[in-house]
Parts: structure tokens; sequence; C-alpha cells
């Protein structure tokens, strides 16, 4: 059932989401384009401005309400009117929650993706076009454009590997499952803190929305509150590097644990405690 309930929020929102995201691709691809077909010195700087300005807007608009409208398909689907017949369909609690947030966790990472094609096409024609008439001075050393990409790459995975070291992974293998858990926990968290905020506030008959705009403060407050006097206590009782890996691990292991928590909070209030009034 999860299969189908996955393929059915899908087809309710893959339309809207492309419209969203492809319209911040195109505008990224508009300007790179424009930009290596031709010199900034020619182009009006009121067309420029302006095409800035619709960027930035379009690029935000699609971060924002690629979350917003994935958020009111929770509640839309499950607590107006048309939870009435959403809830009537043999389909577990967990199944609902399960789908809504695979999907919605999936549109997040197609939206960053597509954010970052859209500044890569953006910025990619102009800087392959310098650097293929220019060379890079950098650190007193010439770069053609691959070279300043391998030793970019360099850098980053040089970086990688020291803070790693630090909590004890050694090896890239390790490095990457550690990565994968921990962005997955991160991104879940927030879906289901959304979810959480949700279920609460339509357990009460009127202001359902308010009472859900309280709630996530209130969780959010509480998360970070107790989150700071954890990490100041580590701070106290520990070296710099058992800092390090305390809180790293420790933080992963709390996130894991506030997923089941929220979670089984959407389930049992979704399963036991619906109020559709």
């Amino acid at each position: 059932m999860l299969k189908k309930c996955l393929k059915h929020e899908w087809k309710a929102c893959w339309k809207n989401m492309a419209l969203l995201n492809g319209a911040a691709i195109f505008m990224g691809a508009l300007g790179g384009f424009g930009f290596l077909f031709s010199q900034l010195s020619e182009l009006p700087d009121l067309l420029i401005v302006l095409y800035l300005f619709a960027y930035i807007l379009i690029v935000i608009a699609a971060s924002v309400m690629t979350q917003v409208l994935m958020i009111q398909r929770y509640y839309k689907n499950l607590f107006t009117d048309e939870g009435y017949l959403t809830n009537v369909l043999p389909v577990s609690a967990t199944d609902h929650i399960l789908s809504k947030m695979l999907v919605f966790g999936a549109w997040s990472i197609l939206n960053a993706l597509s954010v970052l094609a859209s500044f890569a096409f953006l910025l990619l024609p102009s800087a392959i076009r310098y650097f293929t008439a220019n060379t890079l001075l950098f650190y007193n050393k010439t770069m053609t454009f691959s070279d300043f990409l391998s030793y970019l790459w360099a850098q980053i995975t040089c970086v990688a590997d020291a803070a790693f070291s630090l909590i004890g992974i050694t090896n890239h293998i390790g490095m990457a499952l550690f990565s994968i858990v921990g962005f997955f926990a991160s991104l879940f968290f927030g879906i289901l803190l959304f979810y959480a905020a949700i279920s609460i506030g339509s357990l009460v008959s009127s202001h359902k929305i308010l009472t859900a705009v309280l709630s996530y403060i209130g969780m959010t407050t509480v998360i970070q509150i107790f989150g700071g006097i954890s990490i100041v206590r580590v701070f106290q009782d520990s070296t710099p590097t058992a800092v390090v890996t305390t809180s790293s691990v420790s933080t992963l292991i709390i996130t894991v644990v506030l997923c089941v928590v929220l979670f089984l909070i959407c389930r049992y209030i979704l399963g036991r405690r619906l109020n559709l009034s």
C-alpha cells in the first residue's frame, strides 16, 4: 500500500513542483547563455538589474514555495474537508505519513539540485569562456580551468578528511555513510517537525493553524534550549577533539531519536485522535 500512496502523492504534486524548480533552472540558463554570447558592457544596465532581480526572486520563490506547498499538502489532505475522503481509505496512518514525508524529502533534494543547477548554468558558461582565453593566477601559480577545479576538489577532500578524522572516521566509506545518515536524519527531522506541529494543531476545534504555528515555535525552542545546554556541558568537560567527536555523534543520535518521536506523535494523532471538526 505504501507504494500506491507514494505514486499517488507524486502524481498529486509533481506538476507544481516541476514548474517551480524548472523556472529556477530556466532563469539560470537564460542568464548564463545570454552573458556567454554577449558582453555585459553591451547590455543596458536596467536590463541586467531587472534580470538579476527576477532571477533572485524566482530562485527564492522556488525554494520557499517547495516547502510551503508540501506542508500545505499534508494539512489539506489529512486535516481539512479533503481529509474525510483520505482517512476513510484502507490506508494506515503510517503509510500516509511515510508517503508524504518521502515525497517531501525527494522534492527538497530536487529543489536543492535545481538551485545548484541554476547557479551552474548562470556562472559556468562565462567562467569557461574566460578560462579558454585566459589563465588564472592563483597563489602565484598559473592554472587553467580544469587545474583550478582539480585544486579545489583536492582542498575540499583534505578538509573533509581532517574533519572526519576528529570523530574517528578515517576511511571514505565511513565518511560517506556518516554524511548520508546525517543528511537524511536532518532532512526528515525538519519535515516531521512541521508534520507534528500541524498534527498537534488539529487537536483543537478552532484556530488550528495558529496552534500549529505556536506548537512549531514551542518545539523548536525547547529543542534548541536542550541542545544548547548539552553543548555547553560537552565543552566544559571535554578536550577539543572529544568535543567534536561527542557533539557530532550525539547530535546524529538525538536527531534520529527525535525523528522517531515526532513520527510517533503524528501517527498517534492521525490514527487515534483525528479531529476534522
